[in-house]
C-alpha cells in the first residue's frame, strides 16, 4: 500500500496547472458461484457468491485498488460497516495537501455513516440517496429541485446539494439521486458523482481480464491469496499503463490497453515464463510440421 500512496502523491505533484482531486471510491461487487459449500458465499441482491466491498483510489489517470473486505456471512458486519472500516484506513491526514473526494452509491448511505465521515474530516463527499429520504422540512428527496440546498431530518446541520441522473434500468428509465456536501450547479453535481463509474469499469476488467471471477479455490486462505494476486496484478498493470503515457513512446497511456499493460508487466517481471511459452509454441509447430511431412511422404509412396 505504501507504493501506491507514494505513486499517487508523485502523480499529483508532477501535474501542472489545476490539480485534480484524489478520488476515493467505495463499491460492492459480486463473484457469482454455484458451489454451496464454498467459504464466504451468501445470497445478496439476488446473487449467490462471494461479495466484496472494494476501495479504489485515483488521481487523474493513475488509479489503484487500495483495499477490500469480504461480506462474510459468518460475521454480522454490514456492507456499510465494511466500507467505513476501509475508508477509515485512509483518513484525510494521511494525504496531506491532496484534496480528497469520496464518492459512493446509495447502497452505502446512512445518517450514521455520514456523521462519521464528517467527524473523520472528509469535507467533500458525494453519495447516492434514496428517493424517499425525509428532509428536515417534511418533504421527500424526490420533491427537491436539482441544485437545491437541503438538510436531511437525520442529519441536522449538514447542508447537502441535490441532483440526479436518469439511466436505463430493467427496461425503464430510472432516476438516481445524488447528494453532495459541496455546492454546485445541477450539472456539476452530476458530473462529480459520475467519477464513481470508473470503479465499474475496474470491476469489469478485474473479472474478465485478471481472473477475479475465476476464484475457484475452496479454502478461505486460498480465496484471500487469490484476491491478493488479482489486486497486485491489476495494480501493476495500471501503473505500467500510466507510466507509458508519461514517456515519448509510440503507445501513450490513453492508447495502451490494460491488457497490453499487463503483458508489459509479465515481460518485465517474468521473462522466463514468456520464454517457456514461446518454446512450447515452437515445439507444437515442430510437431505439426513433422506430422504434415510424414503425411506427404506416405502419400508420395
Amino acid at each position: 500500500m505504501r507504493f501506491q500512496m507514494e505513486a499517487l502523491r508523485a502523480a499529483y505533484h508532477r501535474l501542472r496547472g489545476q490539480k485534480p482531486w484524489l478520488v476515493i471510491r467505495v463499491d460492492l461487487t459480486s463473484i457469482e458461484k454455484t458451489g454451496k459449500s464454498l467459504p464466504y458465499t451468501r445470497t445478496y441482491n439476488g446473487v449467490f457468491g462471494i461479495h466484496l466491498v472494494v476501495l479504489h483510489v485515483s488521481i487523474g489517470k493513475l488509479s489503484f485498488p487500495m483495499g477490500h473486505a469480504i461480506y462474510d456471512p459468518a460475521h454480522d458486519e454490514t456492507p456499510i460497516q465494511l466500507a467505513l472500516k476501509l475508508i477509515r484506513r485512509f483518513h484525510p491526514y494521511f494525504w496531506g495537501d491532496l484534496p480528497q473526494f469520496l464518492v459512493m452509491d446509495s447502497g452505502f448511505y446512512s445518517a450514521d455513516a455520514m456523521d462519521l465521515l464528517r467527524w473523520w474530516g472528509f469535507k467533500h463527499v458525494s453519495i447516492g440517496g434514496r428517493s424517499n429520504l425525509l428532509l428536515s422540512d417534511g418533504r421527500r428527496l424526490k420533491e427537491a429541485r436539482r441544485g437545491e440546498r437541503i438538510e436531511l431530518s437525520g442529519l441536522p446541520g449538514l447542508p447537502l446539494y441535490v441532483s440526479w441522473v436518469e439511466l436505463p434500468h430493467d427496461g425503464k428509465i430510472k432516476r438516481f439521486y445524488v447528494l453532495d456536501t459541496q455546492p454546485g450547479e445541477a450539472r456539476t453535481l452530476t458530473r462529480r458523482h459520475k467519477r464513481r463509474w470508473l470503479i465499474e469499469s475496474f470491476f469489469k476488467s478485474a473479472k474478465h481480464d485478471f481472473g477475479l471471477k475465476e476464484t475457484r479455490l475452496r479454502t478461505e486462505t486460498g480465496i484471500e491469496n487469490w484476491l491478493f494476486l488479482v489486486w497486485l496484478s491489476i495494480g501493476l498493470a495500471l501503473y505500467t499503463q500510466f507510466k507509458a503515457g508519461m514517456t515519448q513512446g509510440q503507445r501513450p497511456a490513453w492508447r495502451l490497453t490494460l491488457g497490453e499493460a499487463a503483458e508489459e508487466v509479465r515481460l518485465t517481471l517474468m521473462p522466463h515464463v514468456i520464454r517457456h511459452l514461446l518454446l512450447a509454441a515452437l515445439s507444437r509447430l515442430d510437431a505439426a510440421e513433422l506430422t504434415l511431412l510424414s503425411e506427404k511422404t506416405r502419400q508420395a509412396a
